[in-house]
């Protein structure tokens, strides 16, 4: 393989077991990884149903981020990925650092480095949460153009049993 492999990661555990699988992948293969992460922008605020007032969107890992996003939260993004890269022990990978929407900004960037695979992982949250709260992994399934692997929560420890 002389392609890429992309790996989106946030700084969860999950994020985290998904680049491990990237790059095992990326060395057994031969394919260059590149590893991103997409600074998320709401362009509406979240009007819950039972409010007439406009709440400021949450976010797992901090708080709400802005519609454009500041030099502050992309400087934040490129340490992220920094101290992500160098903990994993990888060296020679390409990181990206993005604004915008993450499945849509993951799908783009796999187009633009003729990806043949985006590794992703799953929080787990379950049905209806990932309907309320939307799933990077799901929506990245709908619109990539290549193959997405989802590496599922607890794949670390069903891996180490065998």
């Amino acid at each position: 393989m002389k392609g890429s492999i992309v790996c989106g990661v946030d700084g969860s555990p999950d994020s985290k077991l998904a680049l491990g699988v990237a790059a095992q992948f990326a060395r057994r293969l031969g394919a260059r990884l590149v590893v991103a992460n997409v600074v998320a922008y709401v362009a509406d605020p979240v009007v819950p149903a039972f409010a007439y007032a406009p709440m400021a969107p949450l976010t797992e890992f901090g708080p709400p981020i802005t519609e454009r996003g500041t030099d502050a939260d992309m400087e934040a993004s490129e340490a992220l990925l920094q101290r992500i890269v160098a903990d994993a022990g990888l060296d020679g990978v390409d990181v990206r650092t993005m604004l915008g929407i993450p499945a849509e900004r993951l799908a783009e960037l796999a187009d633009d480095e003729g990806a043949d695979l985006i590794v992703v992982g799953s929080r787990g949250r379950g049905a209806f949460k990932a309907a309320f709260l939307g799933s990077v992994s799901n929506s990245l399934i709908g619109i990539a153009r290549c193959p997405v692997l989802v590496v599922p929560r607890g794949v670390a420890e069903t891996a180490a049993a065998a």
